[in-house]
């Protein structure tokens, strides 16, 4: 909108809009906010791990992935890629996530931040959000909204930088990977 001879845009959003990072504050009241995380926990190695015919990310399935040492970050590409559902206007119930028996496997394995390409890491009217409860609780920040769709697996350089709402819950991402050469 042009306002005195200069071009200006508002908006408004919720702060888990798109791509966007949940800390322990979301779920734990005395949680850590966005101000708290130091933003080197959102950048440095992340393993991209396909979970093409998951229809729930299991520990069962988690067990079997080679897991390079030294590497706490994991980003799951599954069907929810696949299928474009990201792009689609209606929200979509029958998403892929992480089981609460996968979010203890997580915490157990000292993974610190998981992503998943939909807008929740966890199923759609999953009894007592304890997938992002143990998650949260344990301090493995969470990115949701990740599109993948373009993303093969393997290790790359994550940069997942917040909106700087230091006092919020979670807040919109911009999060890029970059794949260095072999």
């Amino acid at each position: 909108m042009e306002k005195n001879g200069v071009n200006e845009s508002c908006f408004s959003l919720n702060t888990h809009s798109g791509t966007h990072i949940d800390v322990p504050y979301h779920f734990t009241d005395s949680g850590k906010r966005v101000g708290d995380i130091p933003l080197e926990r959102l950048m440095g190695d992340a393993l991209v791990i396909e979970c093409r015919e998951q229809k729930l990310i299991t520990p069962e399935f988690l067990s079997g992935i080679d897991i390079p040492p030294g590497c706490t970050r994991m980003l799951f590409k599954t069907r929810n890629s696949f299928d474009n559902i990201i792009e689609q206007e209606r929200f979509r119930e029958d998403y892929v996530a992480l089981s609460p028996e996968g979010a203890e496997w997580i915490v157990r394995n000292n993974i610190d931040l998981v992503g998943i390409d939909y807008l929740s890491i966890q199923s759609f009217g999953e009894d007592g959000d304890r997938t992002h409860k143990t998650l949260l609780e344990n301090e493995v920040l969470i990115l949701e909204g990740l599109d993948l769709r373009k993303v093969n697996t393997g290790i790359y350089k994550l940069v997942a930088l917040p909106l700087s709402i230091p006092e919020a819950e979670g807040a919109p991402v911009r999060a890029i990977l970059i794949k260095e050469d072999d």
